[in-house]
């Protein structure tokens, strides 16, 4: 046993002194450096969550209160010690998106969909000022400009082997520019940020449950429509996709999150946002692979090469993005 795992152990006991813990199993890790234990008892399945003792942790705790005065179903915070970074939740259960979409028809499909869009626009409605009591970031110029950093340091210099010369640094600036300005074509919300097929759950009740939101931020409401539309784990027929947008549309205006806009137009600012997220993961799989040396990462990558690939063919402005894509990344 190691040390940590005893202390998780001895810090359960202390909350529930009869408590059996000969079913607390380590489950699948994320990304991130988070851990978690599912206990289950007789009457009830719990999680842990093993983090650092940091702000993230902070972020989490703080997060999962506002999501809950908004009714999203976010996990329960049933215990927690910030001092050694552990969180006891409820138990959304082991029916990721992902998983169900394995198995689902095209009702049930719709079905996760639909719940998931209404659940966005319910997040979409949450305050972003200091109401909410919490300092939410932003997807501003800086933010871009970091992504693309690692973008060209990950995956371009470490990735690809490239040399970086003047023609990338000014394809570079041109995707920077670009980014810029369709980030701000419509009003800003409250974003996810991961709000996808590995951090949705499927329940019973007040579906989805949502993960993985510690990293909340002000950006464009097409971003989580990405993330969950454009998914790196799993793909969907365009014919799909633009109805699923064209839902999420209706509900938008209606709630006064985006001004009237055409399919055409949201289509649109929907393609490059995600142009913007594609790349950026690009990156951060790189980055995983090379420094944290998690792999898996990698497999997903061709999902996102073609995603980028396929949106720069449907808009003759990103010919040489195209190009630069068809020769480096994909030849």
């Amino acid at each position: 046993m190691t040390l940590r795992l005893q202390e998780i152990k001895n810090w359960i006991t202390s909350l529930f002194p009869t408590i059996d813990l000969s079913k607390l199993n380590y489950m699948q890790s994320d990304a991130s450096s988070r851990k978690y234990l599912r206990l289950e008892t007789p009457d009830n399945s719990f999680v842990i969550m093993d983090t650092k003792p940091d702000k993230e942790l902070d972020n989490f705790i703080a997060l999962a209160r506002i999501l809950a005065v908004h009714k999203i179903n976010a996990p329960e915070i049933i215990h927690c010690n910030t001092s050694q970074g552990l969180a006891l939740l409820n138990d959304f259960g082991s029916k990721t998106y992902l998983e169900t979409f394995k198995t689902a028809d095209a009702a049930l499909t719709n079905k996760l969909y639909l719940d998931a869009v209404s659940t966005l626009i319910k997040l979409q409605r949450i305050p972003t000022d200091s109401s909410i009591g919490y300092d939410l970031g932003s997807m501003n110029a800086a933010y871009i400009g970091n992504r693309l950093e690692v973008f060209k340091e990950w995956y371009l210099q470490k990735h690809l082997g490239l040399t970086i010369n003047p023609a990338i640094n000014t394809m570079l600036d041109t995707m920077e520019q670009l980014f810029n300005s369709v980030f701000t074509e419509l009003p800003p919300v409250f974003v996810h940020v991961d709000y996808h097929c590995r951090n949705l759950m499927y329940v019973t009740a007040n579906n989805p449950g949502v993960l993985d939101f510690q990293d909340a931020m002000i950006g464009p409401p097409t971003y989580d429509l990405v993330s969950l539309f454009q998914d790196a784990y799993i793909t969907w027929p365009r014919s799909y996709v633009e109805s699923w947008v064209s839902t999420y549309a209706s509900m938008a205006i209606s709630s006064g999150i985006i001004p009237a806009i055409s399919n055409d137009a949201l289509l649109r600012n929907f393609d490059l946002v995600g142009l913007q997220r594609h790349i950026k993961n690009l990156g951060v799989f790189a980055r995983l692979h090379h420094k944290d040396h998690k792999s898996n990462y990698l497999n997903d990558m061709p999902t996102l090469l073609q995603y980028i690939n396929t949106t720069c063919a449907r808009y003759t402005e990103l010919n040489w993005l195209q190009e630069f894509i068809t020769e480096e990344a994909l030849g």
